[in-house]
């Protein structure tokens, strides 16, 4: 019977479980450590005659390679160094937020007693909402990469890439979770980067449809002049001539590099497998159907959820404005470099479903439960979900 830490997956030479390289065999030579270091450091030592004190040891000299072991050999100083400084961080925030919320009590609380209280069945509809979006994100996983998967294990994976999401900036969490799970399951790093990238092309596609079917609604309310200003004040705070510099310097170095002989060289076998793995995806209909129609899932759940939010403190809106600012505000706050666009994406909303017609402090509220439905609950099962496909050897 065949485990999941027993598949063996293409360009390695034994399962996938154990991450043995492809021609790789057992030695019989004594256990040697991780991150580099010899055989001396684990319980059987090794006999043999001892290096020189100022010998260099793996690019570190004996000086620096004592203090390493010293480090580690003392996790329990290291640990409790690391809550005392956690618990000053927190205690210092703790101090920060008292004194703010002094300063400012009135006014908060004036704010406050214009928040009407929750409709809480709209609140358990964002919830079923956001529980949609990660299946119908599964359901586009399975058809990016052509791999005979359970529903429930991709789904899985979604909700631990999210938890990644929420640690590293611009996606690349979700993306790394994304490639070591394709891999696992049987593809190789060239075609796992084919599926994440027609992933995030049917989401571009997608949302520029989305885009288009609104821009009605865009040009008739203002939203979008509203929700773009920010950005616009930025550009022009750095003058039109800074950026289009900036922009083309970033557009040379990709270019050189791209362009360079020995780079194509060694990326040509790579992209020769991106390539076909892109090809079956477009030779096969059902495929893109489903990748498409499971990526419009997920816009549809995140337009539902934040709808659900505003409706759920008597924001009067109609679904075509909140579509128009949603799509409009999640693609400014996309070019921030921030994880999960975490303190920009939570302006651009409340800006558009202002300039839309809503209260300000309802709509501050709506969009806070919000992304503490949609982006902040989710870590726990996405944690969870992490722990479990590692168990099982998926991540």
């Amino acid at each position: 019977m065949t485990t999941p830490g027993d598949r063996t997956v293409p360009g390695r030479g034994g399962p996938a479980g154990h991450g043995r390289q492809a021609g790789r065999t057992a030695t019989p030579t004594a256990p040697s450590a991780p991150d580099g270091r010899g055989a001396g450091t684990g319980p059987h030592r090794d006999s043999g005659p001892h290096p020189a004190p100022a010998a260099v040891f793996g690019g570190v000299d004996a000086a620096g390679a004592a203090a390493i072991a010293l480090d580690l050999r003392r996790p329990r100083s290291f640990l409790r160094s690391t809550r005392v400084r956690l618990l000053v961080g927190c205690g210092l925030l703790a101090v920060v937020g008292a004194l703010m919320a002094t300063r400012f009590r009135d006014d908060v609380l004036g704010t406050l007693a214009a928040v009407p209280a929750p409709r809480w069945h709209w609140l358990g509809v964002c919830l079923l909402a956001t529980a949609a979006f990660y299946v119908a994100h599964g359901v586009s996983v399975r058809a990016a990469s052509g791999l005979r998967m359970g529903l429930g294990v991709a789904t899985a994976c979604q909700l631990a890439a999210a938890a990644a999401n929420r640690v590293v900036p611009a996606g690349i969490g979700a993306i790394a979770v994304h490639l070591r799970f394709l891999e696992r399951r049987g593809l190789n790093r060239p075609a796992a980067l084919a599926a994440v990238a027609s992933l995030k092309g049917a989401a571009f596609l997608v949302h520029l449809a989305g885009l288009a079917l609104v821009a009605g609604t865009l040009r008739q309310s203002g939203i979008g002049e509203a929700v773009t200003a920010p950005v616009r004040m930025t550009v022009d705070g750095f003058g039109a001539g800074p950026v289009m510099a900036g922009l083309a310097v970033v557009g040379v170095g990709i270019g050189s590099a791209v362009a360079h002989p020995r780079v194509r060289a060694r990326t040509r076998p790579a992209m020769r497998v991106f390539r076909g793995h892109l090809c079956s995806l477009a030779r096969s209909p059902a495929r893109t159907a489903v990748l498409v129609a499971g990526t419009a899932g997920t816009k549809l759940a995140q337009i539902v959820a934040i709808a659900s939010a505003v409706w759920a403190f008597e924001g009067e809106l109609g679904i075509a404005s909140i579509t128009a600012v949603y799509l409009v505000g999640s693609a400014v706050a996309g070019a921030a470099p921030t994880a999960g666009n975490v303190g920009a994406i939570e302006p651009a909303l409340v800006i558009g479903l202002t300039a839309s017609g809503g209260a300000g402090p309802a709509m501050v509220a709506a969009v806070l439960v919000f992304r503490l439905i949609s982006y902040w609950l989710p870590i726990i099962p996405g944690v969870t979900a992490l722990a479990v496909l590692r168990r099982r050897g998926d991540l």
